[in-house]
């Protein structure tokens, strides 16, 4: 019940500050039709190509770290 309040709290507070709050943000975060290669000036193949190895190197950290879910088994 606390969650289900909090979220409703949060989306009142979302609603009554989004006309104030929302064209600020836009005007700073505004970088129109770019992606991270292009705001990184790095190639798309690079990026890519790091990204997934950054991605596996996590994946093989957490297989390592034992960090899998426990099922409930009742």
């Amino acid at each position: 019940m606390p969650g289900l309040l909090g979220f409703l709290t949060g989306a009142v507070i979302y609603g009554l500050t989004y006309q104030q709050v929302f064209p600020v943000i836009s005007a700073i975060a505004n970088f129109g039709n770019a992606t991270l290669p292009d705001l990184w000036n790095v190639d798309p193949f690079l990026f890519i190509t790091l990204f997934a190895l950054i991605s596996l190197l996590l994946f093989y950290l957490i297989d390592r770290a034992g960090l899998k879910r426990t099922e409930k088994s009742q």
